[in-house]
């Protein structure tokens, strides 16, 4: 067995950084958020340790960076928590190695994630480009759900902060709401394009 074995994760639809209520569905505290994508990678396939960090640097690598040292500690910690299990692969002439997997637990936590619409802006650039691309492999329906989700998430927000300008008592605190508007908007017109572009159906409302 060499590489991922590639299989579908049948069954899944739909951080210290803010998914929407993933660790308290989970009843678990705050999980540090790089194991994440450690789970992606094994929800596409069972893989041994280097190619958990060749798939992470030729998918997401861009934009989160995983060390070969950081991703086999986030293995023992997800192993620690039943998350991911490994068994022992000979190699005729090699070594054996590890070949890692999900448990159930480690899924239906990956399922939750990848399901879950980040709450602030500024965690778009990241946590949310990090599920999309997930979302992106496990097919059109899911990268269309976590759009539409994303988007729910911005209009609230976008009403929220329309309704308390007029509360804003100092010119630096009105600016200060405007920007936050503007950028939401801003991020709201993004996921707009994104979702068109794959055929999404847009609720205004």
């Amino acid at each position: 067995m060499t590489g991922c074995s590639r299989t579908k994760f049948y069954g899944m639809y739909s951080h210290a950084m803010t998914s929407i209520d993933v660790n308290t569905i989970k009843g678990e505290g705050s999980r540090n958020p790089a194991q994440y994508p450690v789970l992606g990678i094994l929800a596409l396939g069972a893989c041994h340790g280097y190619d958990i960090c060749r798939r992470l640097r030729g998918s997401v690598g861009a934009i989160w960076r995983l060390g070969k040292s950081q991703v086999y500690a986030l293995l023992i910690k997800l192993e620690r928590d039943g998350l991911v299990i490994h068994e022992r692969v000979g190699q005729e002439n090699l070594p054996a190695k590890n070949i890692f997997r999900l448990t159930p637990g480690g899924e239906e936590l990956f399922r939750e994630w990848i399901r879950a619409p980040v709450i602030h802006v500024r965690d778009m650039r990241l946590e949310f480009l990090t599920k999309l691309w997930f979302a992106q492999q496990l097919g059109s329906e899911w990268e269309r759900r976590l759009l539409e989700e994303q988007l729910v998430v911005c209009r609230e927000k976008v009403k929220k902060l329309e309704n308390s300008k007029n509360l804003c008592r100092t010119e630096i605190e009105a600016r200060s709401q405007e920007f936050r508007l503007v950028t939401i908007k801003a991020a709201m017109s993004w996921l707009k394009g994104l979702s068109e572009s794959i055929g999404g159906v847009l609720d205004e409302h």
